[in-house]
């Protein structure tokens, strides 16, 4: 056994090894079927028509290279959701039930369903239970299931391997890395090996990836591969939330491939973001999550937004393009444009890029921003400000307050433009804090957007802080007071 081999290389090689046989015995049985003259000739592949069932396509006999369009005009349809976290209380199994019977409405003849790691959070068994019984109760019944382990699925157990054998014995996945056709298209899902945040993907299956993706490749239509972590320097929320371990070796595969379109979840981060899709060499989707959201930290809001958001994807596949739609559970309706993938992939068609915007976000000339005084407090003010415009979407603003006439900055803030709340506010509220009473200061706002531009002329504020009152002033004194005596008897 190669040294680089991991746990789930031993798995998923005696599961193919399994399914080789398997193919063996139908291939022998066929030919002698066909020896003794009783082989019924193949049913000949028959176009849906409009008014049929989209799924017919499902049920004719054929190559599974070759596709049949569905009777709706699609080629395929499918949802991609991610991070269910089943355990994390009662309101995960409430939102995973509440995003499935949303997705039947939406596509009642899917063609298959992908779930991208984190199904339950802390790998356990009764919490696979609880997740299968809600999946396998409202699943289309002739959909194909790509569920993908994530690291969470690995906290219960004492050991990797007995992790992915829990994974592979309540998700009935043929490995924790496997692919498979449908009508036409391929899928491959990999899976991290371990329970660490950053993934680790081994030699052994970046090798078996490297040899699938080949497999009756063409630039007409797209591979479609699912994993867990994003890859670094791709989606929104790759940079804190992306592949730490042989992340450079997986993009390397990956970008010989421009029809790629990857799917990874492990972030939560929200998919209003034009910056969750990205393309460089390949496509890449960011998931978002169906139990909570997340964003970068360092904002005023903090990085968990309103915990009933839960979102994910509705994929539906044409000839010459894939279109993605974004969809948000909790609103029970779309959030943002549709991504539109066009084939036959090429570099140069690419409209997802790293540089697709250069425009700087503005603040309309109406707009304004205005400090108010709370009552009591000499070193605080309220700031409000109008939200400012983009071409795609305004992220966040960098507040910056200066003392009149000084170079520096008193106080920094970043705060986003809360663009998870639907609709947009036309105004936030900021409270700034530590500020020096009865001290003159001008604030300055400044816009950003997803893609770090920032607005040429900010709104301004100029204010003057309270006077402390007499009650203020006092324990205030006393305070330092203290301090000061503190200080002395520790230096003695």
């Amino acid at each position: 056994m190669p040294s680089e081999w991991g746990a789930g290389d031993v798995i998923n090689r005696l599961q193919r090894g399994k399914e080789r046989l398997t193919r063996m015995t139908a291939g022998l049985l066929a030919m002698q079927s066909l020896l003794i003259g009783i082989g019924a000739p193949a049913a000949a592949a028959l176009p849906a028509t409009e008014g049929t069932n989209p799924n017919a396509h499902l049920n004719v006999q054929q190559d599974r290279y070759a596709t049949v369009k569905r009777g709706d005009g699609y080629n395929l349809i499918f949802p991609v959701i991610s991070d269910i976290h089943i355990g994390s209380g009662d309101k995960a199994e409430i939102k995973f039930a509440h995003a499935l019977e949303q997705l039947n409405q939406l596509a009642p003849h899917y063609d298959a369903i992908a779930s991208v790691g984190d199904l339950t959070d802390h790998g356990k068994a009764e919490q696979y239970d609880a997740f299968m019984s809600i999946y396998n109760r409202h699943k289309q019944p002739t959909a194909k299931s790509l569920l993908t382990i994530g690291n969470h699925d690995y906290y219960g157990s004492s050991g990797a391997l007995k992790g992915q054998r829990l994974f592979l014995e309540k998700t009935g996945m043929t490995g924790i890395y496997y692919d498979q056709w449908i009508n036409g298209y391929h899928f491959i899902v990999l899976g991290s090996e371990n329970k660490s945040t950053g993934g680790k993907l081994s030699n052994a299956q970046l090798a078996w990836l490297e040899g699938k993706l080949a497999e009756h490749a063409s630039s007409d239509k797209p591979i479609f591969v699912l994993f867990h972590q994003h890859i670094s320097d791709t989606v929104y929320g790759s940079d804190r939330w992306g592949h730490t371990q042989n992340h450079k070796k997986l993009y390397a595969i990956l970008s010989k491939y421009p029809q790629v379109i990857t799917f990874s979840g492990h972030s939560h981060y929200m998919l209003e973001s034009p910056r969750s899709i990205h393309q460089r060499d390949f496509t890449s989707l960011g998931t978002s999550s169906v139990r909570y959201p997340e964003l970068e930290p360092g904002m005023v809001q903090g990085n968990h937004p309103p915990d009933d958001i839960s979102q994910g994807y509705l994929v539906m596949v044409k000839d010459d393009k894939v279109i993605v739609k974004r969809r948000d559970f909790h609103r029970n309706d779309w959030t943002g444009e549709d991504w539109v993938i066009e084939y036959p992939a090429s570099r140069a068609g690419f409209r997802y890029t790293d540089d697709r915007d250069r425009v700087k976000p503005y603040f309309e000339p109406s707009a304004q921003a205005v400090m108010t005084p709370i009552t009591g407090h000499a070193t605080q003010m309220l700031l409000r400000f109008n939200q400012a415009a983009d071409n795609l979407f305004v992220h966040s603003y960098d507040i910056e307050v200066k003392r009149e006439g000084s170079r520096r900055s008193s106080l920094k803030l970043h705060a986003f433009s809360e663009f998870y709340k639907h609709p947009l506010p036309e105004e936030l509220t900021l409270e700034l804090k530590g500020l020096t009473p009865n001290m003159a200061y001008s604030a300055s706002v400044y816009a950003v957007d997803a893609f770090g531009n920032r607005s040429d002329k900010p709104l301004t504020a100029r204010f003057r802080t309270a006077v402390l009152a007499p009650m203020q002033a006092s324990s205030l004194s006393e305070l330092l007071s203290l301090s000061v005596r503190n200080w002395f008897k520790g230096g003695m």
